[in-house]
C-alpha cells in the first residue's frame, strides 16, 4: 500500500511543540527508511512553502519543503489527468478546499487509497480513505 502525505504531516514535523509533532516525526522517518511506502506531490511543495511565506518565516518553509524533496522526490506532477479529475470532484466535494481537491484528485489519478492526513475533511471522499498520523505512526 502506498501512502500520500497531506502538507500538514511535513509541517507538524518540522513545526513547534504540538501533540502531532512525533506521530508526523514518525511517520516521515519511516517513509525515509522505507519502512512506510508514501509519497507527496509538487501540490504539497507548494502548500508549505506558501503557509510559511503567508507567515514571513520564508526560510523555514523552504526548510521543511528542501527536507520533503530531498526523501520523496521525485514527487508526483501535477498532470492535466489529475486537473481534469479536480473539475469531476468540484461538485461531489463542495465543502473540501481546492488544495485539498488537488491532492484527492493526485491520490484517484495515481491510484493511491489512502492519504495520511490530520484535516478531517478528507472523511468525506469516498475514493480515498483517510488515515490520522496518530494511527499511522502507531
Amino acid at each position: 500500500m502506498t501512502a500520500f502525505l497531506d502538507a500538514a504531516i511535513f509541517m507538524y514535523a518540522g513545526g513547534g511543540d504540538h501533540t502531532l509533532r512525533v506521530p508526523c516525526q514518525t511517520i516521515i522517518q519511516r517513509a525515509k527508511n522505507r519502512q512506510l511506502i508514501a509519497v507527496t506531490s509538487a501540490e504539497v511543495i507548494q502548500e508549505i512553502i506558501h503557509r510559511y511565506m503567508a507567515i514571513e518565516r520564508h526560510e523555514t518553509g523552504a526548510a521543511i519543503a528542501r527536507e520533503a524533496l530531498a526523501i520523496f522526490s521525485p514527487v508526483l506532477a501535477v498532470t492535466d489527468r489529475m486537473a481534469h479529475r479536480l473539475v469531476e470532484l468540484v461538485g461531489r466535494y463542495p465543502t473540501l478546499e481546492a488544495r485539498d481537491l488537488v491532492h484527492v484528485a493526485t491520490c484517484i489519478e495515481e491510484g493511491i487509497e489512502v492519504i495520511i492526513s490530520p484535516d478531517r475533511g478528507f472523511d468525506v471522499v469516498t475514493e480515498v480513505r483517510r488515515l490520522d498520523p496518530v494511527e499511522a505512526a502507531g
